[in-house]
């Protein structure tokens, strides 16, 4: 055992033991789900086990190698445990205590979900630099090892980024496929509001629910969704085109606080997912929505099938959003908002 790096290497495993004990905390503490409802086999869950595994794995390594760390690398890996850690518990605390954010819109999302998902990210970023620190040092002592670390921790992210989108590629079910039923709810999940007027993306959904009521494949529509500064709700907004389709008001009903799919669907499980009145949930949404959507239900032990709009987008625009939903789903899964 080398005991000139016992104290460094004993810090780092405590400080990422209270880490990835904030992070089951935010996942679960903060979206009110009980620890008794942990699945272990949930992909979400394995990721932090697995990295902490690999954490600790590094740290016996080092504790065993014979090559003592200098002092100057010491103290940059502390100091990138101890950001990460502060991040996350800052992240915890703000939301915990219900802080205040400003109430404005950082690219159409809400200022506190943006600055929680960047504090979130730069610390889960954080961790994977702290890794690959640790690896590197094994093989080199020079100040190489943080420009090399920070390239394997891009290019890790870049791969994760890219296994998602591929795994993503195909999702949903058919609506072919679905019966005739009376205890089915359809759940259009809310989508942009322009000038008061649902965007393509929100009609492509609204479209296909009108047309599963038409099929009588589901007996009611419920349409979810808050709104942007200066515009009416996104459930409003789907409200109203969905009775210029024809839909009548009573096969309708509408929820209009939640922002984001997270809230959606803890908002579902909460209405629906025991009701005695609807034996399935449909969620309603774009193909490339509806991977991250299933996964949030999963996490939430809610029992839906996911049926995809016809909406059709150009391929430079759905490459975007398959984009930025597999960071999204990313995210998700490391922190379940």
């Amino acid at each position: 055992m080398n005991k000139n790096n016992s104290t460094f290497l004993i810090y780092i495993f405590f400080v990422s033991l209270l880490e990835i004990i904030l992070t089951f905390l935010i996942k679960y503490d903060l979206n009110a789900i009980p620890f008794r409802d942990f699945n272990f086999f949930f992909i979400g869950n394995i990721l932090p086990f697995s990295i902490e595994m690999i954490l600790v794995t590094l740290l016996i390594i080092q504790l065993y190698s014979k090559k003592s760390i200098h002092i100057y690398h010491k103290v940059a890996s502390s100091f990138v445990i101890t950001i990460s850690f502060i991040l996350l518990l800052l992240s915890y605390l703000a939301n915990k205590t219900g802080y205040k954010f400003p109430e404005e819109y950082i690219f159409n999302y809400p200022y506190q979900r943006v600055i929680t998902g960047v504090s979130l990210m730069i610390s889960f970023a954080l961790k994977l630099y702290l890794i690959a620190l640790l690896t590197n040092l094994l093989f080199n002592s020079t100040f190489y090892v943080y420009l090399k670390s920070l390239i394997t921790t891009l290019f890790v992210l870049i791969i994760a980024f890219l296994t998602i989108f591929v795994l993503t590629t195909k999702n949903g079910y058919s609506s072919s496929k679905l019966k005739p039923s009376k205890s089915t709810i359809g759940v259009v999940l809310g989508a942009a509001v322009w000038s008061d007027k649902p965007s393509t993306l929100l009609i492509g959904r609204i479209t296909k629910s009108r047309d599963l009521i038409k099929e009588k494949k589901i007996s009611k529509i419920q349409l979810t969704g808050s709104n942007a500064p200066g515009e009416i709700s996104e459930a409003e907004a789907a409200y109203n085109y969905a009775l210029k389709l024809g839909i009548k008001k009573h096969l309708m009903v509408i929820e209009e606080e939640t922002t984001s799919t997270t809230e959606q669907i803890r908002y579902i499980k909460k209405k629906f997912a025991s009701s005695p009145k609807y034996e399935q949930i449909v969620i309603i949404s774009d193909q490339f929505h509806l991977t991250r959507a299933l996964e949030i239900c999963k996490f939430f032990d809610v029992k839906a099938i996911g049926v995809a709009s016809d909406y059709s987008i150009k391929w430079e625009k759905l490459l975007y959003y398959r984009l930025r939903e597999s960071i999204a789903l990313l995210f998700f899964w490391l922190f379940a908002i």
